[in-house]
Formats: C-alpha cells, sequence, structure tokens
C-alpha cells in the first residue's frame, strides 16, 4: 500500500472526526419558547361628533351644519379641556329622496360635518359629550379608548423582557432537571405578537338640551384594560 494512499485515508478519517465533531457542538442545545402577557391600560380615547341638517335648499342646510360645527370647536376650545386634538372627519352633502306616487320626489338636502376629537385623558370625553349634547349635536361615532404609539412600544419592551426571563428559566430548568448547565445564547427570534388594538364603546344619539338648563350631565368614561402579549423562541448551548 503507497504511503500516499495511507496519507490520504488518514486526511478523511480527520475530516471526518472533525465534521462529527463541529455537528456535536451544534446539536448540544435547547431550544424553548418563552412567553408574555401583560395587562395594559389605553391612554388615549377618541370619539367623533356629527353636526347634520336637512333643508329644502342645499344652502341652508350647509349653513346650518357649518353653524353648528363651528359652535362646538368654539366650545370645545373655551372648554380648556386638556390635550385635545381635533380633526374633519367627514363633509357631505346629499339631496333626500322618497318614493311617491310612482317616483322619487326630493325631500331636501342633508349637510354632515364630523369633528374627530382625541385627547389623552380618557376621562375629558365625558365632558366633551356633555359639551356636544348642549350645542345640539345628536349624532356620535367612533367612541373608543387605545393605547397610543408611544406608549405601545413601552409596553412591548417590558413584554419583550418578561418572555426572554421566562425562556431562560424555561431552559434553567429542562437542562438542570437533566444534570447539564445552560451556556450563553446561541438564537433569539421573536414570534407574531397578539397586540392590542382601538375597544369600541356604545355611544347613543344624545337629544338636545333644554334651553335655560345648567350643561348635560357629564357620563363617566372609563377604558378597558386589553392584554399585549408576545412570544420569542431561545435557543442556548448546554455546557456538559
Amino acid at each position: 500500500m503507497s504511503s500516499r494512499f495511507l496519507i490520504a485515508i488518514s486526511l478523511m478519517f480527520v475530516f471526518s472526526f472533525a465534521a462529527q465533531a463541529a455537528q456535536s457542538t451544534v446539536d448540544r442545545r435547547v431550544s424553548v419558547a418563552g412567553e408574555c402577557t401583560l395587562e395594559v391600560e389605553p391612554d388615549r380615547g377618541t370619539v367623533t361628533l356629527v353636526a347634520e341638517s336637512t333643508a329644502p335648499e342645499a344652502k341652508s342646510a350647509i349653513k346650518k351644519a357649518t353653524e353648528q360645527h363651528e359652535k362646538l370647536r368654539s366650545e370645545l376650545k373655551r372648554s380648556k379641556l386638556k390635550g385635545l386634538e381635533f380633526s374633519t372627519s367627514e363633509y357631505n352633502v346629499q339631496e333626500q329622496f322618497q318614493w311617491e306616487n310612482n317616483r322619487q320626489v326630493s325631500k331636501g338636502f342633508t349637510c354632515r360635518i364630523g369633528l374627530k376629537v382625541i385627547t389623552p385623558e380618557i376621562p375629558v370625553l365625558g365632558e366633551v359629550l356633555s359639551i356636544a349634547g348642549d350645542v345640539g349635536i345628536r349624532n356620535t361615532q367612533g367612541l373608543q379608548t387605545y393605547l397610543s404609539d408611544q406608549k405601545m412600544l413601552e409596553e412591548k419592551k417590558k413584554c419583550l423582557e418578561g418572555a426572554a426571563k421566562n425562556a431562560r428559566e424555561k431552559a434553567e430548568h429542562l437542562v438542570k432537571t437533566l444534570g447539564a448547565k445552560l451556556g450563553s445564547v446561541i438564537q433569539i427570534q421573536e414570534r407574531g405578537s397578539a397586540m392590542p388594538g382601538p375597544m369600541p364603546m356604545v355611544a347613543e344619539s344624545m337629544a338636545f338640551a333644554d334651553k335655560g338648563m345648567a350643561r348635560s350631565a357629564s357620563p363617566t368614561i372609563e377604558g378597558a384594560r386589553q392584554n399585549l402579549r408576545l412570544e420569542v423562541d431561545v435557543s442556548f448551548s448546554i455546557e456538559p
């Protein structure tokens, strides 16, 4: 047998042994899923208040709805309620028809102007609804509470920390039970998360406030706590 052949066989054994050793090192790991469920409280509230008017002529309907809308904005700003933000949610003018004697008959025009109000103080929504009732708003929509982007990020960081700690605790328990020692982190990956979304509430249409009466009573508005759930997959090395 030639020396070259013996050298080739020896190198094959060396490479095979090295590959097996490397493979066994990679396989000495434990993989677990870390979990976190965190109850979070919303820090934002919103409601849409709609000024609406119907009149025989479009011009008259627009004029009345605009006056009510501007009065609402003025009263809300004058109230100096903390942190209110405003945006126009809709502006719609539509002719109303009714079927009579086998034909459509115009019944006038309806103008709707929506004002979306956002506040960082959820209880303030009760006062907002009270002011809306006083200026004659009879249509409220989209009353809901939610987490701001900033608070969502902060709460998610807390939950990620909790999930990572949970993963380490699981791995340590498993490895200790089997008589080994937990090593360093090899890999960590965040799974899909269940993030809380806006929580809708029921807001019934409000009747006009009677003239001469004190401001309408302010309903108590409270935000519902929601669950934030996160999971992470973590792999640790196992030491002998």
